[in-house]
């Protein structure tokens, strides 16, 4: 009789240590993070009615053990898509079915997410944000009524704005073409401390809003002068920026590189008078300038067939100054030689003083007076 009781609670203790064994080693088994895809009751009957697994720890990589809606296995987890669902207006809450179409962004198609739609589900294509800048509000300028939600709920390329009050649609900002002029940091308190505007579409016409050094307010944008910086060669200049803008310069002057630096100088301007022809390959094939800023005196920067070389320029342009009658013309000296003058006109006397005239043509067999060609 002992042993037979003997017996019966070993027997026991081997079934509870089994059970404990087989206890802690389900504890020790760590789900996988992640949910299990929603099963789809429409699709059981497809489903094999198979336990392909128990737990999570039966699945490779991040696979989870799932229900097939009769069965188990192993699964990836649901990962839902990236993106905002679009917003239900009030008003239109009871538009959409009072239907669960769908409970997991998995079962739309594309990049569709299961979102409500004021009574139910349904899979709708996710709320994309318009590109642009609201345009900047003061505040309760607007009407207090929220006209909009979202970018969605407005037409065309318009966005959902607060108007400082509430929220309507609205084009998006725009900023007005040109620069800011620059402030020198020797400047930065010259300016009023206080935010006149904080957007373009704050200013009138095509002034900008531009920092003044220490707030914000409305000027004229930066406009380069005209003409162009002579040349430099490296290292000549001071090594100093004077200036960077042209609108820092006085007059006409630019703010140009010196090889070194920056300051104001004034623009590049071509010598008057024309570079004699040359034939191809007389000269040396070196470019000894390349502005008539470059050469001195009168001398312009001129092609030597091969490059380019300093040259002096011939002051008398082809043609013959026209005869004039006695006493017609201005008693001026307007020009002193052919180079003063535009294009193809000669500096010519009027008998009092001088001026720039188009040259006589002479048409030979077809002079009818004398002393005129």
């Amino acid at each position: 009789m002992k042993a037979q009781v003997c017996c019966s609670l070993i027997a026991v203790l081997l079934c509870l240590s089994v059970y404990l064994s087989t206890t802690d080693a389900k504890k020790l088994v760590t789900a996988k993070p992640g949910v299990c895809p929603i099963f789809n009751l429409d699709g059981a009957v497809f489903k094999a009615c198979l336990e392909m697994c128990s737990h999570d720890g039966n699945c490779p990589n991040d696979d989870k053990c799932c229900s097939t809606g009769c069965g188990h296995q192993c699964m990836p987890p649901y990962k839902e898509k990236p993106g905002v669902c679009p917003k239900i207006n009030l008003e239109d809450d009871m538009i959409g079915d009072c239907a669960e179409l769908c409970s997991q962004d998995g079962e739309c198609p594309d990049d569709e997410k299961c979102c409500s739609n004021g009574c139910g589900h349904q899979c709708m294509p996710q709320y994309k944000e318009k590109p642009g800048v609201c345009p900047s509000s003061n505040l309760k300028l607007g009407a207090c009524a929220e006209m909009c939600s979202q970018d969605g709920n407005c037409p065309n390329e318009e966005k959902c704005c607060s108007n400082g009050c509430g929220h309507q649609c609205m084009p998006p900002y725009k900023e007005k073409p040109g620069v800011c002029p620059k402030t020198n940091p020797q400047d930065a308190i010259i300016g009023l401390c206080v935010e006149l505007c904080f957007q373009d579409g704050d200013c009138l016409n095509d002034e900008k809003c531009c920092s003044n050094g220490c707030g914000h307010h409305c000027v004229s944008p930066y406009k380069e002068k005209p003409g162009v910086c002579p040349n430099s060669k490296f290292g000549i200049g001071v090594c100093a920026d004077m200036c960077s803008q042209d609108g820092e310069c006085p007059n006409d002057e630019k703010c140009c590189s010196n090889g070194c630096g920056h300051h104001c100088v004034s623009p590049y301007k071509e010598k008057p008078g024309v570079c004699p022809n040359s034939k191809f390959g007389i000269g040396v094939c070196a470019d000894m300038c390349s502005q008539d800023g470059e050469c001195p005196n009168d001398e312009k920067c001129c092609s030597n067939g091969c490059g380019h070389q300093c040259t002096a320029v011939s002051k008398v342009k082809p043609g013959v100054c026209p005869k004039r009658f006695p006493g017609v013309g201005l008693c001026k000296g307007l020009c002193v030689n052919d180079i003063d003058c535009p294009k193809d006109e000669k500096c010519c006397s009027t008998k009092c003083g001088r001026e720039c005239t188009p040259p006589f043509i002479v048409i030979p067999d077809l002079c009818l007076k004398p002393n005129v060609c």
